[in-house]
């Protein structure tokens, strides 16, 4: 329900509905349904930093950072936003910028990339790694249960493993609720919500 620009200076804007602070402007005001909020009038989203990738769930939105953090907000319902809480974030003033934290995601863990479903999240890491986390009802985080994770203290950083893809990542792509890698072998493997064969 809403999108994200990357730009070639490594900045960002956000604009459609932002009922859940998913636009990260510290307010939910929906941008881009009336005139005068697009263009040089829709602000830059403030990440306190540069960014290299972006993602937009229906109601949350990820950053990965040239320092390589992550950042997500919005909509926190099953820990998507990854803080070990469920507290929405960017919805209200003083929570983006140097007042959202980076998202623990583990000693040494060098993430490239980030794609984000309705309530998960899967990073790609430089090393041909995955992590996910959030919403898990149809085991689409990939760790062979329905456990969610990120809500609750004890499930990020070094407690948060690796997905077992049997191979080297280099591509990952997230539905509503799966997900799928494509590995350096070129074969492909995905997981999760199956009742239409998506799998």
């Amino acid at each position: 329900f809403h999108n994200c620009a990357l730009f070639t200076d490594q900045t960002m804007k956000c604009w459609g509905n932002s009922l859940d602070g998913q636009l990260g402007y510290g307010d939910t005001s929906n941008r881009g349904d009336q005139a005068g909020e697009m263009g040089s009038n829709l602000p830059f989203v403030d990440v306190s930093g540069s960014v290299v990738s972006v993602s937009a769930g229906p109601y949350h939105s990820c950053a990965i950072l040239t320092d390589l953090s992550t950042k997500c907000w919005g909509y926190n319902s099953n820990g998507q936003l990854g803080y070990g809480n469920t507290n929405d974030r960017g919805d209200v003033a003083f929570e983006m910028g140097s007042y959202l934290p980076a998202i623990d995601v583990g000693s040494n863990v060098l993430p490239s990339f980030i794609a984000s479903g309705n309530g998960h999240n899967c990073i790609q890491t430089l090393e041909g790694q995955v992590k996910c986390w959030g919403y898990n009802l149809y085991g689409q985080l990939g760790y062979g249960d329905t456990n969610n994770r990120g809500d609750g203290a004890g499930e990020m950083g070094d407690y948060l493993p690796f997905v077992d893809v049997d191979g080297s990542v280099v591509s990952v792509s997230i539905g509503t609720a799966h997900a799928c890698v494509i590995l350096t072998d070129f074969s492909a493997k995905c997981w999760g919500y199956n009742i239409i064969g998506q799998l």
